[in-house]
């Protein structure tokens, strides 16, 4: 189960790293119009980040 979640947890990350790097390049640009979606897509990652490394710690704990 663990495994799966962290699967599913690592595609997550790499697609929200596209994404934000996708909206980098549209802001370098002058391009991007929500400016916003920057600092979400980064929070959306570190959301992901943390609940992946309490998951670990949770099973090292076992």
């Amino acid at each position: 189960m663990a495994k799966k979640i962290t699967d599913k947890n690592l595609e997550q990350i790499k697609k929200l790293n596209k994404t934000y790097f996708d909206l980098k390049m549209k802001h370098a640009s002058l391009a991007l119009k929500e400016t916003h979606k920057l600092s979400e897509t980064r929070k959306d990652i570190a959301r992901i980040k943390t609940q992946m490394n309490q998951e670990k710690r949770l099973l090292e704990n076992e």
